[in-house]
């Protein structure tokens, strides 16, 4: 039975209970007589009658009837809420009535939107967690919830003020994340989760978060877990929430692996990561026999990504982790550009700073001489680039200071130079 009835039933309960304290009393039946008086000798002193009492009774026509609830409840809000009315129903209990009736109905409008259920795709890049948005479904939501507030004023004069949930959306798509794991055990996953937060939480009160203690944590909730999942729900879990997926996720920019290309350079890091604290930045400050310990199985690892990719799958790899590679990768998506156009502006950026090495190494060309040579290429490179972003998707790519390396190049300086090189051909 759903709450919407239990609530009408509840209040019909009130209200007969109510009826039967009020209902007037029916008169005391006249008190028997004792025994001994029923067998009475004849010769007795004869007794005088009492005098006969006047009982008035009420009588009224009211007829009971049986609650109908079918009678009440109808598919037409504004018919529901007069019989409502009808049977004395409170006008704060119609609110919620028909408060919850209407939740109901467009909580199902909601689910509604996600259509048929699909596969969490761990493998392709996606927002911190794994929870990807979806920019449609989420406009789709906002329409549902101010048609529903429509309604509501409609109905009842004002909609509830209800405290509006900024992450509902996100919430309903992070749904098929948990499509792994068995409806019994996501309660005690949750807790866990929780108290993971809450534990990191712990390691920030100074400010920025020590990578020992986030390890430490993070390899503590991992036990934890290991005590209530099988092996397989494990590694379905840290494919979706570990720091090592999430960090792989944010550095895919360009790759796109397929699922087992992921798996397999999943394992092979988070191998890595958990003796060493890679996705934590841990391991910064070790020296000596430590640090030689960590580059060797850094380069073991890099050998081992190597030899499972091939050589083309793994430049596309390595370039993907690079910081200015992802910047431009945004901006040619953001431009409608392409992934061939982020990789040819990549190039350029190889080209124009292997130019500035050797110009840098030339002994023979004075300061001036040199210091004239490195503004060139960076202007003919910014020229270069322009060409690629356009003026626009360029403005954006600057601002959001993916042109830091042509800055390097050589330092802000006047358009104007008293010395060029020839133009930089960009690779093809």
């Amino acid at each position: 039975m759903n709450a919407k009835v239990l609530l009408i039933l509840s209040l019909v309960l009130n209200l007969a209970l109510a009826a039967a304290l009020l209902k007037p009393k029916p008169p005391a039946p006249p008190a028997a007589q004792p025994e001994a008086a029923k067998a009475a000798p004849a010769s007795a002193p004869a007794v005088s009658a009492p005098k006969p009492r006047t009982v008035t009774q009420v009588v009224t026509n009211t007829i009971a009837q049986k609650f109908d609830w079918n009678a009440v409840e109808s598919d037409d809000y504004k018919k529901y809420i007069a019989n409502l009315r009808n049977i004395g129903c409170p006008e704060e209990t119609i609110r919620d009535i028909i408060k919850a009736d209407v939740n109901k109905l467009y909580e199902a409008k909601r689910k509604a939107l996600a259509g048929p259920k699909k596969k969490f795709e761990f493998w392709k890049p996606g927002a911190l967690m794994g929870a990807t948005i979806d920019p449609e479904r989420s406009e789709k939501e906002r329409a549902l919830n101010k048609e529903k507030r429509a309604l509501l004023t409609e109905l009842l004069g004002t909609a509830p003020e209800d405290t509006p949930d900024l992450l509902a959306g996100a919430a309903s798509q992070m749904e098929a994340m948990f499509d792994f794991l068995p409806t019994e055990k996501r309660t005690k996953v949750f807790e866990l989760m929780q108290d993971l937060q809450t534990k990191l939480q712990k390691t920030m009160k100074g400010g920025a978060p020590d990578p020992e203690d986030m390890r430490k944590v993070m390899k503590e909730g991992e036990a934890a877990l290991a005590g209530v999942l099988s092996p397989e729900e494990m590694l379905d879990y840290n494919l979706r929430f570990s720091m090592t997926a999430n960090m792989m996720r944010m550095q895919m920019a360009g790759f796109e692996p397929t699922e087992q290309e992921f798996l397999a350079l999943f394992k092979q890091r988070k191998a890595y990561d958990d003796e060493f604290g890679g996705a934590f930045g841990g391991g910064l400050n070790l020296k000596g026999e430590e640090k030689a310990k960590q580059d060797a199985a850094k380069k073991a690892l890099d050998e081992q990504i190597k030899t499972q990719l091939g050589p083309e799958r793994y430049d596309d790899y390595k370039r993907g982790q690079d910081f200015a590679f992802q910047a431009m990768y945004r901006t040619a998506d953001r431009e409608g550009l392409g992934r061939e156009a982020a990789i040819k502006v990549y190039d350029m950026k190889k080209a124009a700073e292997d130019q500035a090495k050797k110009l840098r190494a030339d002994t023979a060309l004075s300061q001036e001489q040199r210091t004239a040579a490195l503004r060139a290429i960076r202007e003919e490179t910014e020229r270069s680039v322009k060409g690629v972003f356009g003026e626009k998707g360029y403005t954006a790519y600057e601002r959001g200071n993916g042109a830091f390396w042509l800055r390097s190049l050589s330092p802000d300086a006047p358009a104007s130079t008293a010395q060029t090189l020839p133009p930089i051909t960009p690779p093809r």
